[in-house]
């Protein structure tokens, strides 16, 4: 859960890059950098910013969209009876053993579910059921922008504190874009690129060494 709010971020940004009244770097060019930063750590990190719904309603058969929201299916956990569902299910398995298994649309409850990230907005399901069965679906969405209005009243950042450096990183990385022809080092827009690359580099490493520990108990 976030408490650090974008204007927190900005102020502290703005020192580093020592620009008393965000002269070369306005407070409203610093927020876009922001919004991106956003985005783009959820591009690399889908868990870092997800919806977890109960609502969504099936279509009559296997294939299903993700929400208008939704850049990637994180889990299909559930049927809305609390049956858990199994995935994600290898295709091939089904293809080579029941090729059939596609035209299928009378079941009322899901087994499994088959995700393919080359076509991330679409997911299948089997059996294939009736229309409006609802599920538990997790899956990752695009933090919306945080206006330079409400900056200014304080709105927290969408994403988790722990992404607050790499933020840091990355609208410094804009920043020193914006200005390499002028800065001292032209090197400094990349170190912040590469700051911003490590920070979720550790957290991905972290995130692994903790999975194993969990399944080691």
């Amino acid at each position: 859960m976030a408490i650090v709010t974008s204007n927190e971020i900005l102020t502290r940004v703005n020192k580093l890059l020592n620009d008393p009244g965000y002269t070369r770097w306005p407070k409203d060019e610093l927020l876009n950098y922001l919004n991106d930063a956003q985005r783009a750590i959820v591009l690399r990190r889908p868990d870092s910013y997800t919806a977890d719904i109960d609502d969504f309603a099936c279509v009559e058969g296997t294939k299903q969209a993700l929400p208008a929201d939704a850049l990637k299916l994180i889990d299909v956990t559930r049927n809305e009876s609390g049956k858990a569902i199994r995935g994600p299910y290898n295709r091939q398995v089904l293809d080579d053993n029941y090729d059939t298994w596609y035209a299928g649309k009378t079941a009322t409850e899901v087994e499994l579910y088959i995700y393919d990230e080359r076509n991330p907005k679409t997911f299948y399901v089997y059996p294939g059921v009736v229309a409006n069965i609802n599920l538990t679906l997790v899956y990752s969405k695009a933090p919306a922008s945080i206006t330079i209005e409400n900056n200014d009243t304080g709105e927290v950042i969408a994403l988790d504190d722990i992404y607050v450096n790499a933020i840091i990183e990355w609208i410094l990385y804009r920043a020193y874009a914006k200005d390499a022809e002028y800065a001292a080092d032209p090197n400094k827009s990349q170190m912040h690129m590469n700051a911003f690359r490590s920070q979720l580099g550790e957290k991905n490493q972290a995130d692994v060494a903790m999975m194993g520990q969990e399944k080691g108990q």
